[in-house]
């Protein structure tokens, strides 16, 4: 049988561990993974062991072969400059929309933005602390307030389990019973004669 076809073969056979494998290396390696190359990859080594064959057809030798490759891949496409100025030029969308959009409305209305946001985020801290006990209020209050808080993070300094699926609740419940008209009701009702 032919040694790409063999290849192939396997690689089909075996595509979803492989798949999980290699995701799971990446990640292990703080890499991104990239379906696209991970694909490319199998097409290259399948055209090359056509031209050029592949010297151990065992298992081992297809994944071990197919692996390099894959990593190889992977280095190669951070330094290509496509990506090299895509990485280096990334910008907060939202902070600059942010700053358009306060040097094109007055103090005031600043001030009345401003004041709208704070007053949600309050509003659904007290929804959430009326709805659930404690520890979920407590979790998804320091998740909400500290950007730079991951789920490993909190558990380490909670030494809560389960805090993923915690916050989750909490997010989750406020979607689906509090709406932005009835925040913006809320609003209305205290500070309508400030609009």
């Amino acid at each position: 049988m032919d040694k790409a076809l063999i290849f192939i073969n396997y690689i089909n056979s075996h595509y979803e561990e492989l798949y999980g494998r290699f995701k799971a290396f990446c990640l292990d390696k703080k890499y991104e993974f990239d379906e696209d190359i991970f694909q490319d990859t199998i097409l290259k080594c399948y055209n090359l062991i056509q031209r050029k064959g592949l010297e151990d057809i065992s298992n081992k030798g297809i994944e071990n072969y197919f692996f390099m490759s894959f990593k190889t891949n992977l280095q190669r496409e951070k330094q290509y400059a496509r990506n090299q100025k895509r990485d280096g030029n990334i910008v907060d969308l939202s902070g600059v929309y942010e700053q358009y959009t306060n040097s094109q409305i007055t103090q005031q209305e600043k001030l009345k933005s401003d004041l709208y946001k704070d007053f949600a985020t309050l509003y659904l801290l007290s929804k959430a602390e009326e709805h659930f006990d404690y520890e979920h209020f407590y979790l998804f209050r320091l998740k909400t307030f500290d950007k730079n808080m991951t789920y490993q993070k909190l558990q380490e300094k909670t030494g809560i389990k389960g805090v993923r699926q915690k916050v989750v609740d909490v997010k989750n419940w406020l979607k689906n019973n509090v709406s932005q008209s009835e925040v913006r009701k809320e609003f209305e009702a205290i500070y309508g004669d400030f609009l």
